[in-house]
Order: C-alpha cells, then sequence, then structure tokens
C-alpha cells in the first residue's frame, strides 16, 4: 500500500512541476512543442512501473557500466598503442639524425684529402632501425680549411670518381644497396 501511495505522490510532483513549466513559458511559436514535450515526459512516468516489469534496473544499471568499463577499457588500449607508436617515431628520428652525422663523419673522413667535405646528411630507417636512404650532400672544403697534396689530385681525378668511391665505402660501412645511397654535389654545409 505505500508503494502505491509513494507512486501517487510522484505522479502528483511531476504533474504539478509540468503545469508550473507550462505557465512559465511565454506564448510563442514552440508552446505546442513544449506542451507536447510535457506530455510525454507524463505518459513516462505514469508508464515507468510498466517498464520495470521488462527488466530489473538493477541489472540495466549493471550492463550500462560494464559496457562503459569495457569502451574505456579499449579507448585506454588504443591511447596506449598510439603513445608507443609517437615513442617508437620519436626514437627513431633520433637515431636518424645520429647516424646522419656517422654519415657526415666518414664523408669527411674520406673526402678530405680531395679537398671536399660533407655538408648535409640525413638518413631514413625502417621500422626496424635499419637503412633505408642515405641522402648526402658534398661540396669543397673552404678554403682555409684545404691542405694535403692530394687536393689537385682529386679535383683532377674528378668529383664522379672520388663520389662513387664514397658510395662504395658508405655501402660497405652500412650494409645498404646502391639504390638506397643518393650522393650530390653542391650546397653549404
Amino acid at each position: 500500500m505505500n508503494v502505491l501511495i509513494g507512486y501517487i505522490q510522484k505522479i502528483f510532483a511531476l504533474f504539478l512541476l509540468l503545469v508550473v513549466a507550462r505557465q512559465l513559458i511565454p506564448n510563442g511559436r514552440l508552446k505546442k512543442y513544449i506542451y507536447f514535450f510535457t506530455e510525454l515526459v507524463l505518459i513516462i512516468g505514469v508508464m515507468q512501473p510498466f517498464f520495470s516489469f521488462w527488466g530489473d534496473n538493477d541489472a540495466l544499471l549493471d550492463k550500462i557500466r560494464s559496457e562503459t568499463f569495457t569502451e574505456n577499457l579499449s579507448e585506454a588500449s588504443r591511447d596506449i598503442s598510439r603513445m608507443e607508436y609517437l615513442r617508437n617515431d620519436y626514437y627513431r628520428k633520433e637515431y636518424e639524425d645520429a647516424a646522419a652525422l656517422d654519415v657526415l663523419s666518414t664523408a669527411d673522413g674520406y673526402l678530405d684529402p680531395f679537398g671536399l667535405a660533407g655538408k648535409r646528411a640525413s638518413v631514413e630507417l625502417t621500422e626496424n632501425y635499419e637503412v633505408k636512404k642515405i641522402v648526402l650532400t658534398v661540396g669543397e672544403k673552404e678554403e682555409d680549411d684545404t691542405e694535403g697534396m692530394f687536393v689537385e689530385q682529386g679535383k683532377a681525378q674528378g668529383s664522379k670518381v672520388v663520389l662513387d668511391g664514397l658510395k662504395q665505402r658508405l655501402m660497405q660501412y652500412y650494409g645498404a644497396e646502391e639504390e638506397q645511397i643518393q650522393i650530390s654535389y653542391g650546397g653549404e654545409r
């Protein structure tokens, strides 16, 4: 009996709330829509006990919580995957920069006797941190840097022969194929 009295009190309170809400709205174009909405809310309020026969409220809330938890867990898993991907990209970029400096050092060591020097280098690595591509720009050393008797000999041999020799050295050192190494002449350091 207390359940029935509580139900009637809730419906009466909902009815009063909706009547007050209807009185507060000004006359206008939206009045018929607001009336429809308040009537719909009242009908749902009256029908609420019949809806509880179709399902247990606690079971429904448990299902909603479980679904929310599963969704949050999958979202966290996606976030972790993205962070690992970004972290791997960061480390690969650091290794590429270090390898580029090493390529410049190797090139300078080889080219120094010929009056040439490495100006710019970039290295692209695969996901397994293997050399995918090496791009190197070579140019003449500054006038005050050139010393040694092989400078004129290097210029006499031509830069093509010197650059081919450098490409061979880089292929051996990095275990790369010929098409993975691109060396061009010109540019500034």
